[in-house]
Parts: C-alpha cells; structure tokens; sequence
C-alpha cells in the first residue's frame, strides 16, 4: 500500500483538482467479499469467469502514466468546447439547438461554465460535485426538508445549476426520509368526485 501512496503523492501536482473519497466499510461489502474469496479459494477452485489475478503490481517501480483526459463524460464538455473552440455536432439540428441553448452559458479563463440566470452566475457542477451541495444546501445551516420545486430554486439560488438538475432533485428527495416526513399533504382528490344516488 506504500508504494501505491507514494505514487499517488508524486502524481497528484500534474491534475489541477481532484478528490479522495473514503468509503466506509459497510458500503464497501462487495470489495470485501471478492478479496476474502480470492484469498481463502484453493488454486484449483478457482473458476476464471469469477475471479481476476494480477500477474504483477499495476504501480510499476520508475513510472506511473495516468490518461489526464476526462475520464467521463461530462455534460459541460459540448458547451465547452463549442464557446472555446467553436467545435459544433455534424447533426444541423444538434448544432442549431447546442447554439441556441450556449446563449445561456459563459466561460471565463480557467475554463469553468456558468449559466446565466435572473440573478448571478450560476457555477455549472459535473457529476460528482452535485451529492454533495445538494446535502449541504438541504443539511446546512438552514435546514429545511421542503419538496423538490423549493430544493430547486434554493440551489439556484445558492450559485449552482447541472444539466437534469430537477430530475436529480425530484429523486434525491423521493430517497430522502425527512423530506418525505415533513412534506405538505395533499387532500385534494385526484378527480372529481362523482355524486352516487341511492336508489
């Protein structure tokens, strides 16, 4: 593990940002189950299907190459590269409605997107920033378990905005327990009532 450490410390000056996520032991069960098979199996029980083995350590001693290159595909790119480079899709009503919606967007010298609204920019997050605001906005210092509408506006509100914000949303507070505790009930029928007559 010192070794892998090591590495990741003398390559970590070349990326501009990056994270380290701990996951906890009771989330991390199936990495857990696949390192106690593939060290209590026999040799011969070993099915290939089931288990990969390294032959040799993936941290080699002299060098480390790392693809700096997204690594995923990231909503922002299309916007990016079409307000940096002016690079547009072959498909013309692809490019027409890319166009269209880049009116929306801007980009300052560091290459970070904003979206423009009413108010001020609005910082435009990739996939891995969008869990945690919308904890903090939710969890903060101003707790409110509102419905999603309300979650949206805050968030906007707060300087953020990602491409399917409402949808990410609308599912982050169906999974929330506390939003669905203390959210306004409806007592509105879903129709109109219909009159019976009794014979």
């Amino acid at each position: 593990m010192q070794r892998y450490l090591d590495k990741l410390q003398v390559t970590l000056h070349r990326f501009k940002e990056w994270t380290l996520d701990h996951v906890p032991r009771e989330q991390n069960s199936e990495a857990d189950a696949l390192a106690n098979l593939g060290s209590s199996a026999e040799e011969d029980d070993i099915v290939l299907e089931t288990v990969v083995q390294l032959s040799k350590p993936v941290v080699e001693e002299g060098h480390a190459e790392i693809n700096s290159t997204s690594l995923t595909w990231d909503w922002r790119n299309k916007y990016i590269d079409y307000l940096k480079h002016g690079k547009l899709p072959e498909d013309p009503k692809e490019s027409r409605a890319l166009r269209a919606k880049a009116a929306r967007f801007s980009l300052d010298e560091n290459e970070t997107l904003y979206r423009t609204f009413d108010g001020p920019l609005a910082v435009c997050l990739g996939l891995g920033d969008t869990d945690y605001v919308l904890r903090e906005i939710r969890e903060g210092t101003c707790r409110s378990y509102f419905g999603a509408d309300s979650l949206v506006r805050k968030v906007i509100r707060a300087g953020y905005y990602w491409d399917n914000m409402e949808k990410d949303i609308m599912e982050f507070v169906r999974k929330c327990d506390k939003c669905q505790r203390f959210a306004p009930i409806i007592h509105q029928p879903g129709e109109q009532l219909h009159l019976v007559l009794s014979p």
